[in-house]
């Protein structure tokens, strides 16, 4: 064998060997981008994940109400990617989204993800609509939820306005002043 045969064989094999790690960082990266708690609900066999799922924090204002246990509203609403509207930023305008959204900032504008779902987390809010596959709402929305599949109220949600869903999952404790279609 001669020095550019030896050449080729070694480029060969590194090249080999940077595609295998460009797809192991791509695994990586998809992973790492999931939140912790649903990476570990992946893990958990279903026997596992019914006893281990988050507890509600407590709130000294519902202790006179009854909870509920935990359901499968808790679990994520993705698998994996979205975006992330963090809670220092809040937007003034509209925002359309072609993946999964997860609100924990303040949005002032319509909100539109048709073929993929919105969370709004506790910290979250959104005026004046929001159309979603899914909507999950944890924080504080006023105005129009359309969703062609379902709508889930968690029980720290504060809805105030119309609520246009297949389905509708609403959990003890959401504050709901809305009209349902």
């Amino acid at each position: 064998m001669g020095g550019a045969d030896v050449f080729f064989v070694l480029s060969l094999i590194a090249l080999i060997i940077i595609v295998l790690d460009g797809k192991r960082r791509i695994k990586h990266r998809a992973s790492a981008a999931q939140p912790y708690s649903c990476r570990e609900q992946q893990r958990q066999s279903p026997s596992q994940e019914a006893s281990n799922l988050p507890t509600q924090p407590q709130n000294p204002a519902k202790d006179a109400l009854p909870t509920s246990p935990p359901t499968e509203t808790t679990q994520c609403l993705s698998a994996s990617g979205g975006s992330l509207i963090g809670s220092t930023l809040r937007i003034d305008g509209d925002v359309s989204a072609h993946e999964a959204l997860v609100i924990s900032g303040a949005i002032v504008g319509h909100v539109t993800a048709w073929e993929h779902s919105v969370m709004v987390n506790e910290a979250g809010s959104v005026s004046p609509r929001i159309e979603a596959r899914t909507i999950c709402v944890a924080g504080s929305v006023t105005g129009q939820l359309m969703a062609t599949d379902q709508a889930i109220m968690l029980s720290s949600a504060r809805v105030s306005g119309s609520i246009d869903a297949t389905r509708l999952k609403c959990e003890s404790g959401a504050w709901l002043k809305s009209t349902v279609k």
